[in-house]
């Protein structure tokens, strides 16, 4: 009876199998459909790990995708050492409701003094709650997402039958190339467009996947000059838990260089054009003739006092978007022709726009877009329309 009981004792001291354990850890939030659910899959184990191999379960009511390398460390839990297995998923809800991932099992082979033995550890099930996609059409929700611009020549400066190549390139964190919108049309009476193949790539990084998307036209001027407006790409921002929406700059093609620009002035525009035009003439015979010294740069810089700033439009488009990437290169862009002008330039609203864009998560939620297109157009002698 006592030999029974001792080794009764030792089984409950030393359960093997209740030693090993493997659980599915999501974070204690609730997303939206599209929105990347990040899932650790940990186990605890004891023993010596010959084999080992898992398959995450596909599902009609998500997609996924495994971001990181498996890891392996030798940790002490309660006292105890254990071998620790982690792996790094990534979750996207297909639509709102009850999401169940799970279960998962880790099929291990030890070796035990009988020889290999195989050792299945199952992680149970489990169950989060998936509030709906706010936005309409295909679900974009991340983080942060970018826009790059890219153009081979200046197209203001496009003659007709020239061709300059525009080059768009979206990246978003946190979530997968299929979720990005389809390619933008750039479908023009006045244009000739030829659209090169697409480049639609996942990228993997320690943070979660990094969805690519890469469009490029050749373009060339067809008849009178013309305004490619912007491009505009609505997401569900994950910092700001509302939906955003990413634009481009628009750009004039042809409206320097083309000759036979018919665009009909705006009313009230074309006197004052004239006579900044004879005003800029008759000041620069006058320097002319009454200096030695080259006067197109003076000159230059006189009209650019005149006129108004030509990146206004595209600031305020920026800010009443509420897109930082787009703000930031508007304002710099209008800070530029600001400097050029003589004017000065509110350095402060350019740094408040810095931080919202660069700071650490959660600094942007609070940023006065409209506060800072106020404070950088005070200077320029015409308010915020």
């Amino acid at each position: 009876m006592v030999i029974r009981l001792a080794l009764l004792v030792l089984l409950l001291a030393f359960p093997a199998r209740a030693q090993d354990s493997l659980r599915l850890i999501l974070p204690d939030t609730r997303p939206v459909a599209g929105e990347m659910i990040p899932v650790t899959i940990r186990g605890e184990y004891t023993g010596a790990i010959t084999l080992e191999s898992m398959t995450f379960p596909g599902s009609e009511s998500y997609d996924w995708v495994q971001y990181a390398p498996d890891h392996w460390a030798e940790e002490r839990i309660n006292g105890l050492p254990r071998r620790v297995f982690e792996r790094r998923v990534a979750v996207f809800a297909k639509g709102p409701g009850s999401l169940t991932i799970g279960p998962v099992t880790h099929r291990l082979t030890k070796a035990t003094p009988a020889g290999r033995e195989d050792v299945p550890v199952t992680a149970p099930p489990v169950t989060i709650a998936v509030d709906p996609y706010p936005g309409g059409g295909r679900p974009l929700v991340t983080p942060q997402l970018t826009i790059t611009d890219e153009l081979s020549a200046d197209p203001a400066f496009l003659n007709e039958g020239e061709t300059f190549v525009r080059r768009v390139t979206l990246s978003a964190e946190g979530t997968m190339a299929q979720f990005l919108p389809q390619r933008p049309g750039l479908d023009e009476n006045w244009l000739i467009s030829f659209a090169a193949p697409e480049i639609r790539e996942t990228r993997l990084t320690q943070r979660g996947p990094l969805a690519v998307a890469v469009w490029e036209w050749h373009l060339r001027l067809r008849g009178e000059p013309g305004t490619l407006v912007p491009l505009q790409f609505p997401f569900f921002n994950t910092i700001a838990r509302k939906m955003w929406s990413a634009v481009t700059l628009p750009l004039e093609v042809g409206a320097t260089g083309a000759a036979g620009d018919t665009t009909a002035p705006q009313a009230g525009t074309g006197t004052l054009a004239l006579a900044l035009l004879a005003g800029g003439g008759l000041l620069g015979a006058g320097l002319l003739l009454s200096d030695r010294r080259p006067a197109g740069g003076r000159v230059r810089s006189l009209l650019r006092r005149l006129c108004p700033n030509p990146h206004r439009a595209a600031l305020q488009a920026a800010a009443q978007a509420g897109e930082l990437a787009a703000l930031r290169r508007a304002a710099r862009a209008y800070a530029d022709h600001e400097r050029a002008a003589g004017r000065a330039v509110d350095e402060a609203a350019l740094a408040r726009l810095d931080r919202a864009m660069f700071g650490p998560p959660g600094t942007a939620q609070d940023f006065d877009a409209a506060g800072v297109v106020a404070a950088l157009t005070r200077q320029d002698g015409h308010r915020p329309s």
